[in-house]
């Protein structure tokens, strides 16, 4: 009778066998439930990760917003900054001041302004040998180096004069300034003389004198007469009142200056204390008489 040979499985490790029962990979059904429930997500986590997701969206959102109003901030502060420099760039360069004399003015101007100058006009004057609208000179002289933006100062030629002066002596103020304006001319500086043999407001003198020929300016300097000027000697007003003064000067046709008020212990309140000009002044009607007054 054939023995079998033992069973070396103890019936403790074939219970563990059977507690183990293993799948069709090799794991044991207690790895595989404990494997599915870890990675099984759940219904919170799940709403939980897409809030996250939408705040990240926005987020981003955001940020490339700031960005480009930041870089549109940049690109503004850049062109103005080198809007500036060029303009303090063009202010503080130096340039040499080009030759204009002889050409017109028209055309001076132009070449003026390429190199950042402007051009101003002093004055005009009759050149027979330059023709009108010329510029006969300049300042500064060419060659000069002046900052750009600078003013260079032209003269212009009014060519050649056709009319003579004409003879302003013995007009009265308003004809001689239609005469020198019917002559192409135009009067300057207008000084008054008093003269009793003369009317007042009639020519005594003019430069230049008539039919002169070398003309520098288009202007007719005038001497009118002012008159006979009426001279008065300063009366003595002091002690008086002041009241009583006034309607003396008014009387006499004599200006009342400036009065000022001043305490005065040794005299009448509202009399004149002092006065100026001095008593025994010649004076016209035009001058005006201060007084002071004691309060």
């Amino acid at each position: 009778m054939t023995k079998r040979p033992h069973d070396r499985t103890t019936p403790q490790q074939h219970d563990s066998t059977k507690g183990e029962a293993r799948t069709h990979d090799g794991t044991t059904a207690q790895q595989h439930d404990d494997s599915t429930k870890r990675e099984a997500p759940t219904h919170h986590s799940t709403k939980r990760e897409a809030r996250m997701r939408g705040s990240t969206i926005h987020e981003q959102i955001l940020i490339v917003g700031q960005l480009t109003v930041l870089v549109g901030v940049l690109i503004a502060v850049g062109l103005s900054s080198a809007y500036l420099g060029m303009r303090l760039a063009v202010r503080g360069t130096e340039v040499e001041v080009p030759s204009i004399a002889g050409k017109p003015v028209g055309e001076a101007t132009e070449i003026l302004e390429r190199v950042h100058l402007k051009r101003e006009v002093m004055g005009e004057r009759f050149d027979p040998e330059i023709p009108r609208g010329v510029v006969i000179s300049q300042h500064p002289q060419p060659g000069r180096t002046i900052k750009a933006e600078r003013t260079v100062q032209i003269i212009l030629s009014l060519g050649t004069k056709t009319h003579p002066v004409p003879d302003l002596r013995g007009s009265p103020l308003r004809v001689a300034r239609l005469m020198a304006s019917d002559a192409g001319f135009e009067l300057g500086n207008i000084s008054e003389i008093s003269m009793s043999e003369i009317p007042k407001g009639q020519i005594v003198q003019q430069f230049p004198p008539p039919d002169s020929k070398d003309l520098l300016s288009p202007e007719i300097d005038v001497l009118v007469s002012g008159g006979f000027l009426e001279r008065y000697v300063m009366p003595d007003v002091t002690g008086q009142s002041l009241n009583s003064v006034v309607l003396y000067f008014e009387k006499n046709a004599f200006k009342l200056g400036n009065i000022r008020y001043g305490d005065y212990p040794d005299a009448a309140r509202g009399a004149v204390v002092k006065q100026f000009p001095e008593p025994g002044y010649l004076l016209t009607e035009q001058e005006t008489i201060n007084l002071e007054v004691a309060r």
